[in-house]
């Protein structure tokens, strides 16, 4: 045991200070769990009482975690939310949303609690949020709100929507492996078998946000967002069918519904800038907007605007081909030259959309002055981008081509429904599901050989293989029973309610220093053991256990979705402990109790 508990302030260290990578530790940490009773043990130590084979893992346990169902599920899973994220599926759920947010923070945190916090459930919460990130972004910029306080709401309700079903987090998965390979459980736990429980956390967390929460978040973004960073300026025309006829763009919140800014309303001869958005429309105006690829990508399948090309005369994006961001490097051909004369038609059968600039100096990108060294936007058919490729006057910076399409995103939402009421309603465990929803994503084109293994966080898989050995090590040395022997010795006349929070209390802590995947392979043998000693039911003790390492909110390096938005330069190390540390503290209360009420009482 001692042997085992230096091992474990040994790999304590290590995560904590990070003085490698947390997936090389991990591996490390399997390596020398399964090293140490192949090399020390003898029979010295045998006439000595202690037993190196019989209190560390052997090879094939020390191994376990790299086919452990926690491991392939989550595997699974990264692979089934890269289908979702590619499909599009998040980004129109978004596109339908946010349009009802008006200029409103508390409206935009409802709208995140609604998005994040439920799709959370169903995909990888990291997944959720990484979709999720940019989507806010865009949001804060176009409706000029501070995204220090939007982007915590999405990492704290990225974890707390991951407690609703088995799937939401790694750690429930990874939790009820170790409770399958227990004797005294012996299964999965469900797929909304604490359900009930998560809906009353995701519920406090809501509460908490938009009464105390918002007045503790950052009142500054500690850096500007860059508001043109691959910004183009486009020209969009109203057709007579469109609803936008007879109405202002501030009426329809067209600028919020096509996550765009408006620049200029064009009208035969005159242009309106500062009243762009109160004229009302009429047929064939001319609206110059700001957008970005993916808003582009957008609005030219929308059919209440058409995204105007110049070849020759304005006319129509087809929008059957792909769109490409090209430097205009020769001098002699673009510097000074209007963007009709260049004749981006003639020369490479390419429509020019749109130029990044902040603004334009004449009234229409036709006649706006082109420069070398410029960036434009163009569509291409596939055939004549080869061509361009060997042009020697531009240069290509990137290729994109819209991959969202309405079957896609059907199919992908489908496959994911099918995974989890598979794993609900069938005698199927969720990692045969989540394999077969694999299969599925893969044949129907929704995931492809590159997504399979780009849009798998490896790092984590690891992570949870080197692991679970750990854990392994605990119960088969004593450890876990001499820690829950200890904990039971102060706590035995407790109430369950003080036992739960005394747990909790301490998995926070845990996860804080270490990953919440490697506090949920210590504790969750201290919370059987535990369970055992003081009579009561320990898949109780368990829960708190989960949901206290799937909602640690103190700093970003907690939780992975909170490392995510640190990375953005919005935040100070301590602005997570003065909006998470109150959180923690009420949902500690709160689920403490709930897990007394629901499964103990």
């Amino acid at each position: 045991m001692a042997l085992v508990f230096t091992l474990i302030a040994a790999a304590l260290y290590l995560f904590a200070s990070e003085k490698l990578p947390l997936d090389i530790t991990a591996i490390l940490i399997m390596v020398t769990l399964i090293a140490i009773p192949q090399l020390f043990h003898s029979q010295w130590l045998l006439e000595r009482g202690v037993d190196l084979q019989a209190a560390f893992p052997t090879v094939s346990e020390g191994l376990s975690g790299l086919s452990s169902t926690a491991t392939v599920t989550v595997l699974a899973m990264f692979i089934l939310s890269a289908g979702i994220q590619r499909s599009g599926l998040v980004h129109v759920l978004g596109q339908r949303l946010f349009p009802m947010v008006g200029r409103s923070e508390l409206r935009m945190i409802l709208i995140i609690a609604a998005l994040v916090g439920l799709i959370s459930g169903f995909i990888n919460n990291t997944a959720a949020v990484a979709v999720a990130i940019p989507l806010i972004l865009d949001m804060a910029r176009r409706l000029k709100l501070r995204a220090s306080r939007l982007l915590m709401p999405v990492s704290f309700f990225g974890m707390l929507g991951g407690t609703l079903t088995l799937i939401g987090t790694s750690t429930n998965i990874l939790a009820s492996a170790i409770l399958a390979d227990h004797e005294d459980f012996g299964r999965q736990i469900g797929m909304f078998e604490f359900t009930h429980l998560g809906l009353i956390v995701l519920g406090v967390g809501l509460i908490y946000f938009v009464t105390i929460g918002r007045w503790l978040m950052p009142k500054k973004d500690l850096v500007r967002l860059s508001d043109d960073e691959n910004r183009f300026v486009i020209e969009l025309g109203v057709p007579a069918d469109s609803p936008l006829v007879d109405q202002t763009l501030e009426e329809y919140s067209f600028a919020v519904k096509a996550s765009v800014e408006v620049l200029k309303l064009v009208r035969g001869d005159a242009a309106h800038i500062k009243r762009a958005e109160h004229i009302r429309i009429r047929p064939d105006d001319i609206i110059q907007v700001h957008a970005e690829l993916r808003q582009v990508m957008d609005l030219i399948k929308s059919g209440n605007v058409r995204v105007l090309s110049v070849s020759g005369e304005s006319s129509p994006v087809r929008g059957d081909g792909k769109l490409v961001r090209v430097l205009l490097r020769d001098a002699r051909q673009f510097e000074g030259r209007e963007v009709r004369a260049a004749k981006f038609w003639d020369r490479y059968q390419a429509r020019l959309i749109g130029l990044e600039k902040d603004a334009l100096e004449e009234r229409r990108i036709a006649d706006e002055p082109l420069e070398a060294g410029g960036v434009a936007l163009l569509e291409i058919s596939r055939t004549a981008l080869t061509r361009l490729r060997d042009a020697d006057d531009l240069m290509i910076l990137e290729e994109s081509q819209d991959e969202f399409d309405r079957r896609r995103m059907w199919i992908a939402g489908g496959v994911m429904a099918a995974v989890v009421l598979g794993a609900a309603l069938t005698p199927l465990p969720i990692v045969v599901t989540a394999l077969l929803g694999v299969v599925a994503m893969v044949a129907t084109g929704c995931v492809d050989k590159q997504d399979m293994y780009t849009g798998v966080s490896w790092p984590v898989i690891f992570l949870l293989a080197g692991v679970i050995p750990l854990g392994i090590a605990m119960t088969k040395s004593g450890a876990a029973d001499l820690l829950a022997g200890l904990l039971a010795t102060h706590a035995g006349d407790w109430h369950p309610i003080l036992v739960l929070m005394a747990l909790y209390l301490l998995t926070t802590l845990l996860t804080e220093l270490v990953s919440n995947n490697a506090s949920v392979v210590i504790l969750v043998p201290v919370a059987v053991s535990l369970g055992h000693i003081l009579q009561i039911d320990f898949f109780a003790l368990v829960l708190a256990v989960m949901f206290a390492a799937s909602t640690s909110f103190l700093s970003p390096i907690g939780y992975q979705t909170n490392t995510m938005i640190y990375g953005t330069g919005l935040y100070r190390f301590t602005d997570f402990a003065k909006v998470g540390a109150p959180l923690n503290l009420l949902l500690m209360v709160v689920t403490s109790i709930g897990i007394w009420w629901l499964w103990l009482v």
